[in-house]
């Protein structure tokens, strides 16, 4: 179903409690059970701004690519959305103990391999023999590319019981739980936490 999409207007409004980029990256879309989801990703800027917060592109890099030409800037913006959109559908179903839907991981897989044909090799002095680079440097695409580079290590390299849904029932932030013996259950204990304490408390006292 279509919602009515609203701007973030906070000068920080990414939600950072994935503990994962990608899963950074999923909450981009705030209040998603809401009939008006807050779109923190309204801009290209917005983009650029994101993957430098979430460390997937340094800070530099980052400030010469929200100088391009914003035509292709908003392109990419699209692509990185419905990028994201894919994402949380196989985290959603994943969730509702369903196997992912194959289009959504065609469609991932499609951004992966074009993040890996994105990045080149060039020689290092250290630690390793080389390092990868971005080729060309600057193109409108790396922080699509970055991205999904992030996804990939979610999907791949993360215990799949390691990732969670807030069980706030109007809350739908992904999480990666680290906590000891697994007992995380919500986004943040100063919000959905404590929000979903005084209404069990309320309901237990009507």
């Amino acid at each position: 179903m279509e919602h009515d999409v609203r701007q973030a207007e906070s000068a920080n409004p990414f939600e950072w409690s994935g503990g994962h980029p990608a899963l950074d990256l999923v909450n981009t879309l705030d209040e998603r059970p809401s009939s008006t989801p807050i779109e923190n990703l309204a801009t290209y800027h917005d983009l650029t701004r994101f993957a430098a917060l979430a460390g997937l592109l340094d800070r530099r890099t980052a400030a010469r690519l929200q100088r391009l030409d914003s035509r292709s800037g908003s392109y990419i913006l699209k692509r990185a959305r419905k990028l994201r959109e894919h994402l949380h559908d196989v985290l959603a179903t994943a969730n509702s103990g369903r196997p992912a839907r194959q289009p959504d991981l065609d469609a991932l897989s499609a951004a992966i391999q074009a993040a890996h044909a994105a990045q080149t090799l060039v020689s290092s002095p250290s630690p390793g023999l080389a390092n990868r680079r971005w080729s060309p440097a600057l193109t409108p695409e790396i922080p699509l590319h970055a991205c999904s580079l992030a996804i990939e290590c979610l999907l791949v390299d993360e215990d799949r019981k390691r990732i969670r849904k807030c069980s706030a029932s109007d809350c739908d932030v992904y999480y990666l739980d680290t906590s000891k013996g697994r007992r995380r259950q919500w986004c943040s204990m100063k919000g959905c936490g404590n929000r979903e304490k005084q209404r069990r408390w309320r309901s237990a006292t009507r």
